[in-house]
């Protein structure tokens, strides 16, 4: 059995903006797949396990912290996975991002058997200590912001495709009358959320004058995508004549400019939000923690 070691960068070492950042990068341009290792980046984390010391280039922020040997690797996934060293405790967002993960693993990649352990292993501690959020993920942050509305009925512009976008226009917030997706792949997106009712999909400007047909809008940005040319194209959906509040899921600010109604995921006053609003899992995802920990088991 090759020795695993974990190297990674979170909220504990770097700040949200560079991790934002981070994440926003490895989006846009992916590394490899390894033979030797599993990638898991998000808003709040770049981790890197593997079977070997390279590092890819693209990881240049890592290096600062890691964890040595299977038992360390396996405590630390299942702990993500779980939720329990997320900003919002028991997110569910998370378990998901590493089931896609380990998903590119074959039976013999030397990091298989340590993501399906971690994986179980989150699975039970859920259970167990009932790691259920109130604010279960990023996607039920639009509701908790968007919560008055002084224009009805509205509309709810949704500008990204992914995971995190298409669980907003699944369950937008009270009052929206209809959803509007704006992304760059339209026709898949469009099997994707097929089944979901009153949403609309567009693929650019004209699409969504059309779509938006003259009423007035609040808009929620959940995209990885932010090169030049498409940057452009959210910042004049977001800030439209009949654009109204703006809440921005990006790892990293989607506008340079910030107006009034705008809020970011790491402002400081939506990250109290969410630790409000969770604080009483906080007890909870702390024993789920230590269990994990305590229950890690490695058979060479």
């Amino acid at each position: 059995m090759q020795p695993i070691t974990c190297v990674f960068a979170d909220d504990s070492t770097h700040s949200l903006t560079d991790l934002g950042t981070a994440h926003q990068a490895l989006c846009a341009s992916p590394p490899p797949f390894s033979s030797a290792a599993l990638l898991l980046h998000t808003c709040q984390r770049v981790e890197w396990y593997a079977a070997a010391e390279l590092i890819p280039s693209a990881l240049a922020l890592l290096g600062q912290a890691s964890t040595t040997g299977h038992r360390a690797a396996l405590t630390r996934l299942a702990q993500i996975a779980a939720g329990t060293r997320s900003l919002i405790p028991g997110e569910r967002l998370i378990q998901v991002q590493v089931q896609n993960a380990a998903a590119r693993l074959y039976p013999t990649h030397p990091i298989y058997e340590v993501s399906r352990k971690a994986l179980t292993l989150a699975a039970r501690a859920r259970e167990r200590f009932d790691l259920v959020a109130p604010v279960a993920d990023y996607s039920d942050l639009p509701t908790l912001l968007l919560e008055e509305r002084a224009r009805q009925p509205m509309q709810l512009l949704v500008i990204g495709g992914g995971m995190l976008a298409r669980a907003v226009a699944a369950a937008p917030p009270e009052g929206y009358e209809r959803v509007v997706m704006m992304t760059r792949g339209p026709r898949k997106l469009r099997r994707l959320v097929g089944g979901l009712g009153n949403v609309t999909v567009v693929g650019g400007r004209p699409g969504l004058e059309r779509a938006l047909d003259g009423g007035p809008y609040d808009t929620v940005i959940a995209t990885t995508n932010l090169h030049a040319d498409y940057q452009e194209q959210v910042r004049d959906a977001a800030l439209g004549p009949l654009a109204g509040r703006i809440v921005d899921l990006c790892g990293t600010p989607a506008l340079e400019e910030r107006t009034d109604g705008y809020s970011h995921l790491y402002d400081p006053d939506v990250l109290q939000i969410l630790a409000d609003a969770n604080r009483g899992l906080s007890e909870s995802a702390a024993m789920a923690r230590q269990w994990i920990a305590e229950n890690a088991e490695v058979r060479v």
